[in-house]
């Protein structure tokens, strides 16, 4: 079987959750010697001018010529929008070649991707581009949205005329697809991609925030709660991992607010991730969008960390439902005080959300993900010849 895997970057351009799944996803297949291979097109540099944005000839002709010497079963896509355009979806139509996309995000349901309106509310139907210019989160300029609700509804109809089949992390990306998209899909949540091992098993010092430093991330709320946590608890260090345009505003705050038990780290590697994880007391997941899921909260899982996460992680209703974290209202911050201090005060819930943690991702291995995404493609290819 042969998959033509294909992704706005390259594993030369490491930009975030999708691209190194799709590096442990290749490591994973070379290494049980399986009957797929896996071609990965993707380019290494972000940049594009509009045009290419909303048609990018040079990409849509590259991926063309891969289409006809590579001859694959079956086309499986992931973050497609710039420096890829999915016009070459048409190409595979005509080969009879279908394409599965994988959808991380919410981006072809409401091009803003946050899902937000600007007084706070989920958007539930996306029904008006008007509306998401002058009334959804983020904004940018009127220009700029205009441009980018046009772009996403051409590349929407590509989409919908050329995509056999979907997937999705969640239940909750799923929905939203079916209902907006009308495509035929499923849920395939994502592998947990760090493990623990005994030689990481550390005393627990310190709570944890892992990820972009973005406005959507929410870390400002995060940075206030811990400061009136830290009124009751002067003793408890927050380490903050992870780089992004709000760094600077960040440290600016943590400066003022003359927050010395604060600690800004940027980025580490997979290798110094599993040591921080391992040594934390809790990971906080404080976002501030409509996140499909939330693969920090599976990397907390694998260490035997519980969690604080906001109600608009993608992973809210397995949280609650197998008891294995604290959910705060998105922005609240005095729920989020009350969140952090209950884990430091009470040791026995603690543990045992943590016990509920270990046992949900001991199914989320790399292993029965593969299988079921080997199912998955077997049984579109099957149907595409039906």
């Amino acid at each position: 079987m042969k998959v033509l895997l294909i992704n706005n970057f390259s594993q030369n351009l490491l930009v975030g959750g999708v691209e190194n799944y799709l590096v442990e996803l290749l490591k994973y297949n070379n290494s049980i010697n399986s009957e797929i291979e896996f071609y990965w097109y993707g380019k290494d540099s972000k940049d594009t001018n509009w045009i290419q944005k909303f048609y990018n000839y040079s990409t849509t002709s590259e991926i063309k010529r891969i289409i006809d010497t590579f001859k694959p079963d079956l086309i499986h896509c992931f973050g497609v929008g710039a420096p890829v355009t999915p016009h070459f979806m048409y190409h595979a139509q005509k080969k009879k070649i279908p394409v599965l996309q994988s959808f991380r995000d919410y981006y072809y349901v409401c091009p803003k991707n946050f899902m937000l309106k600007d007084n706070g509310e989920i958007v539930q139907n996306h029904t008006s581009y008007i509306e998401c210019i002058l009334h959804h989160q983020p904004k940018k300029n009127i220009l700029y949205d205009s441009f980018l609700a046009l772009k996403h509804a051409y590349h929407k109809r590509i989409l919908q005329k050329n995509v056999a089949h979907f997937l999705t992390p969640s239940i909750a990306v799923t929905n939203a697809i079916g209902k907006h998209l009308k495509l035929k899909g499923e849920t395939l949540p994502n592998p947990s991609l760090l493990n623990l091992s005994n030689e990481t098993m550390l005393a627990e010092d310190y709570i944890l925030f892992v990820g972009r430093l973005d406005i959507e991330k929410g870390v400002t709320t995060l940075l206030k709660a811990f400061e009136k946590v830290s009124e009751k608890f002067p003793q408890e260090k927050l380490l903050i991992v992870g780089n992004g345009n709000e760094k600077n505003d960040l440290i600016a705050f943590k400066n003022k607010n003359n927050l010395t038990n604060v600690e800004f780290l940027g980025s580490k590697n997979r290798d110094e991730l599993s040591n921080f994880y391992a040594k934390a007391k809790f990971v906080v997941v404080p976002s501030e969008f409509l996140e499909s899921y939330g693969n920090v909260i599976l990397e907390a899982f694998a260490f035997g960390k519980t969690v604080i996460i906001s109600d608009l992680l993608g992973l809210k209703n397995e949280v609650e439902h197998y008891e294995t974290g604290i959910i705060f209202p998105f922005g609240n911050i005095e729920k989020l005080v009350d969140a952090i201090q209950n884990l430091l005060e009470n040791s026995f819930y603690k543990k045992q959300l943590e016990q509920n943690a270990k046992q949900y991702v001991a199914t989320k291995t790399l292993k029965n993900h593969f299988e079921k995404l080997q199912s998955i493609y077997t049984q579109v290819i099957e149907n595409n010849q039906i």
